[in-house]
């Protein structure tokens, strides 16, 4: 089951930047007024060999993923059809995900990324939706990016098969295959053009194709912890080139193609087929300054014929208290969130949707340990979907909400209420560990009843969930993980990590759920 894309994509990105840059290409000599040489200016050839070729960077990631689950989902769970399967089942895949991102030239460039896994073996006897999370029935081969960009100061505008990491809408990736997203993206930072204008900006005589946002989106080659927490480009510890102080953000996205065992590029989302996909517009903001860091982020979306989002998030970090101590001193945090979901134009949702959820996050950290608390709350609103759950077509429990774990979250329960608290321990630079746990209690819960899409009428409605309604119904979860890096026993296997999370979920009558991921895999 191959699913290479179409061999036009990589022509029309070449043909498009080599047109391009050629309509552009200066053909011009000076005179040397003291030696009467005259120095004639680099062709387009030497332009495209210095700036494009010798400009381009592969990242990527090859290993071996094997992933476990026991009582699939908590199955078993009341009201759900008698089966014979125990909901046991297992993956064990090795794969790759290369990426090029090409130099510049007349502000043009041009960025592709493939990948490829194959299964050692599967279990999907069951053929349950959720049971080959890896490539279990097949080889998974798919250029996942492909695009082409041009970069200004402060601006760049991206089209093609791309990765977002958004609030709502991003790659989620915890196997080699990320949701990709076809369509056309836009990134602009004011202060940075402001910058440019200014005389005193240091880099306004500058190269103009080295001006600008190179790559906005994380490259597949970067570290990830492969575990649920906050992984949007949001962090205080972030350089200032990854999260510049002011940031304008657009997209329109026609397809998508879902993470996992995806089938390609299609036009619908986690619960219908055939939508026109969704636009958003947002913006983040950073200001680290003597009194302490703040942070802030704004995000629209207009998901076709599924519902309006609107996300927002502040939050603020003190200075570092006892920076001279040994340990390196302690930093308290707090952030705060609020997710908003209505009604859009032609909605498929047949209650219609009206949900809010709010959070707050308390913490701290030092250069070793972190430290945090949290919660979540979403009201009822009585009529509407579930009586006030929202839906997330382009996401799945990837950290955004403060209380998202390994396999639950309000997003998926309904409205309701979560707290929990998370430790973190970093002894040295090559060895991560964490430990979580999370409450939940759902006004109207279904088990782990929320994988569900669509019937052949094309709508969602309340009685779409299989699971019998329990109402107060308690959850927990509790996760584990840690990350290696082996370049901590010998220098020369810097890159190589070894990664193992384990989610543990329990709900009132059912089963408990494991869910074991374990990684070996190098970075470069």
């Amino acid at each position: 089951m191959k699913r290479f894309p179409k061999k036009g994509t990589a022509l029309f990105i070449a043909a498009a930047a080599t047109s391009a840059a050629t309509l552009v290409a200066p053909a011009w000599a000076q005179s040397d007024a003291d030696t009467g040489m005259v120095e004639t200016a680099p062709t387009f050839r030497d332009k495209f060999m210095s700036q494009v070729v010798n400009g381009s960077e592969v990242h990527g990631r090859v290993g071996i993923y094997d992933f476990r689950r026991w009582h699939d989902t908590n199955q078993p769970y009341p009201g759900q059809p008698e089966t014979d399967d125990d909901f046991n089942t297992q993956g064990t895949n090795y794969g790759a995900q290369i990426g090029l991102q090409t130099g510049r030239i007349y502000g043009f460039s041009a960025g592709a990324e493939f990948v490829y896994e194959d299964s050692f073996y599967g279990n999907n006897d069951a053929g349950t939706k959720l049971n080959c999370n890896l490539a279990c029935d097949g080889p998974v081969e798919n250029l996942t990016q492909g695009y082409l960009q041009f970069n200004g100061y402060g601006l760049q505008l991206r089209g093609g098969r791309q990765l977002l990491n958004t609030p709502l809408a991003g790659a989620d990736q915890f196997t080699f295959l990320p949701r990709s997203f076809n369509g056309v993206s836009a990134v602009f930072r004011p202060l940075r053009m402001m910058g440019r204008m200014s005389a005193s900006d240091p880099s306004a005589s500058a190269d103009s194709d080295r001006s600008g946002p190179q790559i906005t989106q994380a490259r597949v080659g970067d570290a990830q912890s492969y575990e649920t927490d906050q992984y949007l480009p949001f962090d205080m510890t972030a350089s200032m080139s990854e999260m510049p102080e002011w940031q304008l953000f657009a997209a329109k996205i026609d397809r998508y193609e879902g993470r996992g065992n995806a089938d390609g590029f299609v036009r619908n989302n986690r619960y219908f087929n055939d939508v026109a996909g969704f636009w958003s517009v947002g913006t983040t903001f950073r200001d680290v300054a003597p009194s302490g860091q703040y942070i802030a982020q704004y995000y629209h979306y207009t998901f076709q014929q599924t519902q309006n989002s609107e996300y927002g998030e502040v939050g603020y970090m003190a200075p570092t208290f006892d920076a001279d101590a040994d340990y390196g001193g302690w930093a308290p945090y707090a952030r705060a969130q609020w997710v908003h979901s209505y009604d859009v134009d032609d909605s498929r949702v047949e209650e219609g949707i009206d949900s809010d959820v709010f959070g707050l996050k308390l913490g701290v950290n030092t250069q070793e340990l972190g430290f945090s608390v949290f919660g979540n709350f979403s009201p009822i609103h009585s009529g509407s979907f579930n009586d006030g759950q929202f839906l997330h077509p382009y996401t799945d429990l990837s950290g955004v909400l403060y209380t998202d774990t390994m396999n639950n979250g309000i997003q998926e329960i309904g409205p309701g209420w979560a707290a929990g608290a998370r430790f973190d321990f970093t002894p040295t630079d090559n060895l991560s560990m964490y430990a979580r746990y999370v409450k939940y209690q759902a006004k109207h819960g279904h088990y782990h009843d929320f994988y569900f899409n669509a019937g052949a009428d094309g709508v969602i409605s309340d009685a779409d969930f299989t699971g019998e309604e329990v109402d107060d119904q308690n959850s927990d979860a509790i996760g584990i993980g840690l990350t290696y890096d082996l370049g901590g026993l010998w220098s020369q296997l810097a890159g190589l990590k070894i990664n193992d999370n384990l989610g543990i979920t329990r709900f009132d009558g059912a089963p408990n759920f494991y869910n074991n991921r374990v990684r070996f895999y190098y970075s470069f």
